[in-house]
């Protein structure tokens, strides 16, 4: 078997594997003189490729959930957590939504038989007053904490870190207008969040608001950002030095800005078809929908064509120059699910010239360093949580050996295996050799 452990580094050949209370507990090259000894049941991987479990890093599953009756919650959650494992998604990062609602989404997940994707959750935002995702619709209020000033939103992360998994801020909107979060609330933020040794994301749509975020402390930029030139690539060459020099993760959720760009485009829809992404049956349900082909708040089509297009001829420089790049997808605006609408975000990673090593560890331990998990997810390594998908094809070779379920031979979540007692068997057509 061949381990890609997702730190980086080469590929380790003739692989052994051992897992431990659902811990990598050994990672042992061929060329080891120690081979493992095992106390349970034992896979055999031979022609194998064995993977780290696949981050889906910005999604909003509360919002899937609040369209939803509150009796039909719990099923809804565990199929589409089942359809985010099925496409190799181990983690799900849910970037805001109410406290109570993220409360019950875990608690149906604990019911939950058999493996199952493991959720880390922001909980409500911090934005400005009647800012985004808010506006004027006081039946979105309980995604936000609306604050217009440093000491409220200091206060109100202390008391929200010790509930959720990371903070994420929305930065977005004229300065000075009262629906943008104060600059000043920003830094109250992060400074909060780190004294609870949380992380801080911060969703932008200027490039000088990505540069005022960086600057204050925030770890993660979410989305590609507006250009003020989208004729040149100076402004990409600067945020990627400022991107790298801080260590700040970098998540464009391209695929979010092609939705909104194409959105009532049906040749896109197709387009989709032929990618693999959705099928012909799936066309007239998305069409049906009420938001298809309609402007979306906050975001124009031509402005997120100029996002989406910047950000797809920018980003495998701002690779080059070290920025950590996160996959995430955000909408499903125009995808059948939320879990399709990644598999585009890693197509989109490719195609915009990251190398498949990259694309990899966008969706691994980058996934996990951007909301601080990578010391103990997001890597076969030693300690690391066991999750892990067992492919039959190099996935650094095509990415469809990656993406496509038919390269899937079975999955690990916590290192509970997707398959029954009878084990698993790479097939024949996978290379014979270790």
């Amino acid at each position: 078997m061949t381990v890609i452990d997702g730190t980086g580094a080469a590929p380790i050949t003739g692989a052994e594997v051992v897992v431990t209370d659902g811990r990598f507990s050994a990672v042992l090259p061929a060329t080891s003189r120690e081979r493992a000894v095992a106390d349970g049941p034992v896979i055999d991987a031979r022609g194998g490729y064995l993977v780290p479990g696949l981050w889906e890093s910005h999604t909003h599953l509360s919002g899937y959930l609040m369209g939803k009756p509150e009796n039909e919650r719990g099923e809804h959650l565990a199929n589409l957590m089942a359809e985010f494992l099925a496409v190799g998604v181990t983690s799900a990062v849910d970037l805001g939504g109410p406290l109570g609602l993220g409360a019950e989404t875990r608690d149906h997940l604990a019911k939950v038989s058999g493996p199952v994707p493991r959720l880390f959750f922001a909980g409500p935002v911090f934005t400005g007053i009647k800012g985004w995702p808010v506006l004027d619709m006081e039946a979105r209020a309980s995604l936000a904490y609306q604050t217009d000033n440093a000491d409220d939103a200091y206060r109100q992360a202390l008391a929200l870190a010790d509930q959720v998994d990371f903070l994420k801020c929305i930065y977005d909107g004229e300065p000075g207008a009262p629906d943008k979060l104060p600059l000043a609330a920003l830094k109250a933020v992060v400074t909060a969040a780190h004294e609870k040794g949380k992380k801080v994301l911060a969703h932008v749509h200027h490039r000088s608001e990505l540069e005022e975020a960086v600057a204050a402390g925030a770890d993660a930029i979410e989305h590609a950002f507006l250009p003020d030139d989208p004729g040149s690539t100076a402004e990409a060459l600067d945020v990627a030095a400022m991107l790298a020099d801080t260590n700040t993760y970098y998540c464009p959720t391209l695929v979010t800005w092609e939705q909104l760009g194409r959105n009532g485009d049906d040749s896109y829809l197709r387009e989709l078809a032929g990618a693999g992404i959705l099928t012909e049956a799936d066309i007239p349900r998305i069409t049906a929908r009420p938001f298809y082909g309609k402007p979306f708040p906050r975001h124009s089509a031509e402005e997120s064509r100029i996002r989406f297009d910047y950000a797809m001829d920018t980003l495998a420089l701002m690779y080059d120059a070290g920025v950590r790049i996160a996959a995430g997808s955000d909408v499903a605006l125009l995808m059948p699910s939320p879990p399709r609408a990644f598999l585009r975000e890693l197509h989109l990673l490719a195609k915009a010239g990251l190398p498949l090593s990259a694309v990899l560890e966008a969706a691994t331990r980058h996934a996990a360093g951007k909301i601080g998990q990578d010391a103990t997810v997001g890597t076969i390594t030693e300690g690391a949580v066991a999750d892990a998908l067992l492919l039959d094809a190099d996935p650094l070779a095509d990415l469809a050996h990656l993406t496509d379920p038919a390269h899937r031979v079975g999955t690990l979540s916590g290192g509970r295996p997707s398959w029954g007692q009878d084990g698993v068997r790479v097939p024949n057509s996978a290379a014979a050799s270790a």
